[in-house]
């Protein structure tokens, strides 16, 4: 390991094997790279001429000698000039080396140039560059040092701060607990928001981190991150690497609902949101081979094509283990990993089942089958009563006539039907039949009546705009409902954008000042078939999987054949008889 000496400004190398001989340890400096050649390289410090003097960098690199000599250090480990990068064997070593030389040393120097009395700490660009990462985490003691070199505080006096920033655990961040004891996924998300300026040092400036040794091939560009993730599965059990959100994809500009790809991430920053998962224990044992990933799991069929694999991995203070959501290929035992349209990590609440099946996903992105949808054809809307005066359809997406669609892994509202009502020749409100899926993937109607005992209006009406939203957005938050109605519409279930288990019974006492509801949910081949009689009028709704019957154009879909009655049809008139 080669230092600069604090006294005479000169290199002093030390084998690896010596180094914890050194009476007083060594420094080592943590600051942000400038792009260009403002730093001092290892062939300036060999330089003595006014040209190195002149580089921006060199106040920086006599401001930490001279601290670090203040401070009682006769050595300081730089890693802008103490490595001669022009010599590849020894880059690829120092970067295999350096989590180790950090963790070892005995102070770390953090300097944060752009800290000035009047700017914050969290501030700094450094809490964003790639490398500070294990520069922050390895080493036992971090001071840091604004732009004059006056102390700001050790990561233990600001780790409020730090860990507000950074998202990084307090027991890791004050070296109580190691990285390794939190899941890959944690770790990952602790880099999702950094930046390197060179793209393969994302993954190779968490090597240390993952404990991963590998040669470096500046040029690979993302195939570096996913080089790391391989590395990381051939050593580690656990299955959180896999728990990462499709949407974030930072190389595709599709929408998220028409992603398929393979079970690595291709970034960092796909695991921004994984900050909560944890690791549930050993995997059930999977191996890589030239097609992917081979594992064996409980999986179960989700919709047409489409299965869910539960994961040991789970998010903290939440029921139920994270799943892949993955789409069958023509081949046996053959799958692709695809995702929902916000793009979510999967969850399954359902108990785990003991029939292992054993799949294999390629674990990089591949063509993948056709789209599937599953859904609802409105083969019958029939309505008699004189009540009911139009109707409108808002769909999720557009499936075609009287066809309510979702992409096959998705649940929730798959669309809704608004009946208009009149009373007595006057607009009396509407009417709405939701239709879509639990997270169980059970087809689940819900209907909701104003009641006519309320004479709230605000309570029987809602913004068109409102409609659009409840059918459209599955994470809308429905604002402009939330605004304009009593505290009774606003805790209604028939508003909430989550859809619980047709099987809970929290939703079989709903408010009856308000609405006349009824949630119906059938099992995930059975469907539903009931009876609700509503305020004016008794309707009747009824879904089921009848292939036979589902219309010809329904290539890629599995649709549920609805049929919604209200009121009954009328006597046939004597003058249409024939006899």
């Amino acid at each position: 390991m080669r230092f600069i000496n604090t006294t005479t400004l000169t290199f002093y190398e030390v084998s690896d094997l010596e180094l914890h001989k050194l009476k007083k340890g060594y420094s080592i400096l943590s600051h942000r790279w400038t792009w260009g050649e403002d730093e001092i390289h290892y062939s300036d410090v060999l330089s003595t001429g006014d040209t190195v003097k002149a580089k921006k960098g060199f106040g920086k690199f006599i401001g930490a000698c001279a601290l670090a000599k203040s401070l009682g250090y006769d050595l300081i480990w730089i890693d802008t000039c103490c490595i001669d990068k022009t010599n590849a064997v020894e880059l690829s070593e120092a970067i295999n080396s350096m989590y180790r030389w950090y963790s070892i040393s005995r102070l770390c120097i953090a300097y944060l140039e752009d800290v000035t009395p009047t700017a914050m700490i969290k501030q700094s660009v450094w809490f964003d560059r790639g490398w500070t990462l294990q520069e922050l985490i390895a080493p036992k003691s971090v001071q840091f040092y604004d732009r004059n070199w006056k102390s700001l505080g050790s990561k233990v006096s600001l780790s409020s701060t730090i860990i507000d920033k950074t998202g990084i655990p307090a027991d890791v961040l004050k070296n109580v607990k190691p990285p390794r004891a939190c899941s890959v996924a944690q770790r990952m998300s602790w880099a999702a928001k950094r930046t390197t300026q060179r793209l393969e040092d994302r993954a190779y400036s968490l090597m240390g981190l993952f404990d991963v040794n590998m040669p470096m091939i500046y040029g690979e560009r993302e195939q570096a991150f996913v080089r790391l993730q391989e590395h990381i599965i051939a050593k580690s059990a656990d299955e959180s690497i896999f728990v990462w959100n499709l949407d974030l994809l930072e190389d595709s500009t599709r929408d998220a609902r028409q992603v398929q790809c393979g079970l690595l991430a291709s970034s960092p920053a796909c695991f921004a949101r994984c900050g909560d998962v944890i690791n549930t224990g050993r995997s059930r044992g999977f191996q890589i081979n030239q097609f992917g990933l081979i594992i064996s799991s409980p999986a179960t069929m989700l919709t047409l094509g489409t299965y869910q694999a539960p994961l040991r991995a789970k998010r903290a203070g939440k029921a139920g283990n994270c799943a892949l959501i993955l789409a069958k290929l023509p081949e046996e035992k053959s799958f692709v990993r695809t995702s929902s349209a916000s793009g979510e990590s999967f969850t399954i609440t359902e108990k785990l089942g003991d029939k292992m099946m054993e799949i294999s996903v390629p674990l990089q992105p591949g063509e993948g089958p056709p789209r599937l949808y599953h859904g609802y054809w409105l083969r019958t809307l029939k309505f008699y009563d004189r009540h009911i005066y139009t109707y409108d359809q808002f769909r999720r997406r557009d499936g075609g006539q009287d066809r309510l669609l979702l992409p096959e892994c998705e649940t929730g509202t798959a669309g809704i039907i608004r009946l208009n009502l009149r009373d007595n020749g006057q607009a009396s409100g509407f009417g709405w039949i939701k239709l879509g899926f639990d997270s169980s993937s059970h087809p689940v109607c819900f209907l909701a009546f104003p009641d006519r005992q309320d004479n709230d209006p605000l309570t029987q009406l809602m913004p068109a705009q409102a409609e659009e939203l409840l059918a459209t957005n599955p994470r809308s938050r429905y604002e402009l409902v939330l605004k304009q109605g009593t505290p009774e519409r606003i805790r209604h279930p028939f508003f909430d954008s989550k859809w619980a288990d047709a099987s809970n019974s929290t939703l079989s006492a709903l408010p009856s000042h308000c609405y006349d509801s009824r949630l119906a949910g059938g099992r995930l081949n059975e469907g539903f078939d009931f009876s609700f009689q509503a305020p004016l009028f008794k309707i009747s709704v009824s879904a089921k999987r009848i292939p036979d019957v589902s219309p010809s154009s329904t290539q890629n879909q599995e649709v549920w054949a609805v049929s919604i009655v209200a009121g009954s049809p009328p006597p046939p008139d004597p003058d249409d008889c024939c006899c």
